[in-house]
């Protein structure tokens, strides 16, 4: 039995979406985005593609797509964003971050630090971690989108503030019990696009994504709902 999981933005705010390379969790990330923008008709996307994949391709162009490098930019733009409202009281607008390959932007970023002695990594750090914990209260969203949601990722506590955590595919042990701890998992194979769902107030529940019958439409339809939001 199939049944359509609804989740709303407003309550499930920051979602952790992970799975090993090949699971789908572009494709998931893609069918996520649409149906937000189908719903949140005053949303300001910051999108960090730092694989600069195919997938995403099609947003670049869209004043806040960060793909490669540009990404740890994209990241603290938003952060900014986040503080100046905080600070203004400004609750008027939905903002919603999408991070993909967030470990390995963290990586990379580490690896400039050493070369550089720069702290790069730790503002990326502390910016995301603050964000999953304050940003809900003033409309700042966070998604991030990684093959391993290690705790080091998500400093003082921050991955606990995922109200909606996605596992896709084949998730190894120490995974499944670092992000379902104390959850009896279902023992069985996942396909692309399948996997496990848990979501703040609802039980673990098997996920899988529907099929988006004309991709290239559905990118269309994105591209156009974020060039015609309102500044």
């Amino acid at each position: 039995l199939k049944i359509p999981i609804q989740l709303d933005l407003d309550t499930h705010c920051n979602l952790l979406l992970t799975g090993c390379s090949g699971s789908g969790k572009s494709y998931a990330l893609l069918y996520l985005l649409g149906q937000v923008l189908k719903s949140n008709q005053n949303i300001e996307i910051f999108f960090c593609d730092f694989k600069n994949s195919f997938d995403f391709a099609f947003l670049e162009g869209y004043e806040h797509y960060f793909g490669g490098d540009d990404c740890y930019q994209g990241i603290i733009e938003y952060y900014e964003s986040f503080c100046t409202a905080r600070q203004k009281r400004d609750f008027t607008k939905k903002h919603l971050l999408i991070c993909d390959e967030y470990p390995a932007l963290i990586n990379y970023l580490q690896g400039k630090d050493k070369a550089n002695k720069t702290r790069l990594a730790s503002d990326i750090l502390s910016a995301i971690s603050e964000l999953l914990c304050l940003g809900r209260g003033i409309q700042f969203y966070t998604w991030i989108v990684t093959q391993r949601a290690d705790n080091s990722l998500f400093v003082n506590g921050a991955r606990d503030n995922f109200m909606v955590v996605i596992g896709l595919g084949r998730l190894s042990k120490e995974q499944r019990g670092m992000l379902f701890s104390g959850e009896e998992l279902p023992e069985r194979i996942y396909q692309k696009g399948e996997g496990i769902i848990l979501a703040d107030g609802h039980p673990l529940q098997e996920v899988k994504f529907p099929l988006i019958k004309d991709v290239l439409d559905w990118k269309k339809h994105i591209l156009s709902i974020l060039r015609s939001m309102p500044p």
